[in-house]
């Protein structure tokens, strides 16, 4: 059955209904946030991160939720959002400059056959991009399109596949720098800030077994400073959590100018360590999304103080 549309001053019923108060913010400035900043849906998507009563007279009802806390999240959510897109657009510039770097030593590949191999082998891709012309990809599409060579199929392929042919390169010739599956993590991050998706909107754990994590991850996020174990396992079974933690670890491995390593982990740091704590008051009874923050600034204070170290501040 559809559901009622609401107007403003409805979905302020509607939240007040669901036990979501409004004493840290009015209604009235609430209004305004969601006139002008925001809709209904996507704020009470956060609301996920948030249990609800389960018995008596508030049944159904979230449990110790202030229209603060949505605002707040949703805000974050932007300023991270706006950080790791800067930083996926370099995994993706720098996967390409380690593939061409590669391709460049192999005296075995001319470039050419590597492409042509490809296509054979996924017939669809050369149809995908004749499909995907667009005002600045089609004179080049044009000129190549019977003749790719590596260097300039790299300019209209998209992300993802640009990572099937990074694995079928490294495949061939045994030669990698990053795994290729961790970079279908950063394609996730990837894809859903293109697509303006809430990254924050569910900070819990899954169940067991339905979030595959890789060894290695684990052992990385073991050996940082203040995760322990059960901090690990809970963090890792967070869909968006295990993709920040391996975006940033392909980042670290993948981009080659050090300057823009620190640059960009600068920025995230600003993010999650003053910008997250401002009101982390806000969820002091809430664990999922406190510990969720607080995991967070370890991991970036890691990759921010492993590339620091040995760094002349004249050379950032």
């Amino acid at each position: 059955m559809p559901r009622e549309k609401f107007n403003i001053d409805g979905q302020i019923q509607q939240m007040k209904s669901k036990g979501i108060t409004f004493n840290l913010i009015d209604e009235k400035k609430a209004k305004e946030f969601l006139t002008n900043h925001t809709y209904y849906f996507r704020l009470k998507f956060y609301a996920s991160n948030y249990s609800k009563y389960t018995t008596g007279e508030r049944l159904g009802q979230y449990v110790n939720l202030d229209f603060a806390y949505l605002k707040e999240l949703s805000l974050l959510d932007v300023y991270i959002r706006r950080v790791l897109f800067s930083i996926v657009i370099d995994v993706e510039h720098y996967t390409k400059i380690r593939l061409l770097g590669s391709l460049e030593k192999n005296k075995r590949e001319d470039g050419y056959k590597i492409v042509g191999d490809l296509f054979k082998k996924h017939p669809w891709l050369a149809r995908e991009i004749e499909r995907q012309k667009a005002p600045y990809t089609a004179g080049l599409i044009d000129k190549y399109h019977d003749h790719f060579a590596v260097w300039n199929v790299i300019e209209v392929l998209t992300f993802s596949n640009l990572i099937l042919l990074y694995e079928f390169y490294y495949s061939r010739y045994n030669q990698k720098h990053v795994e290729p599956q961790y970079f279908y993590s950063v394609r996730n991050l990837r894809n859903s800030i293109a697509h303006n998706n809430c990254l924050m909107h569910d900070l819990r754990a899954v169940e067991n077994g339905q979030q595959e994590k890789d060894e290695y991850i684990c052992q990385l996020v073991a050996d940082i400073p203040g995760i322990g174990v059960s901090m690990r396992s809970t963090k890792l079974s967070v869909p968006f959590l295990y993709d920040f933690v391996t975006t940033l670890e392909v980042f670290d491995k993948i981009v080659t100018s050090q300057k823009e390593k620190i640059k960009q982990l600068e920025l995230l740091y600003i993010v999650v360590n003053n910008r997250f704590s401002r009101h982390i008051d806000y969820f002091e009874t809430n664990p999922v999304v406190k510990t969720a923050l607080d995991f967070m600034m370890k991991v970036v204070a890691y990759y921010r103080s492993k590339n620091l170290a040995g760094t002349e501040t004249d050379d950032i």
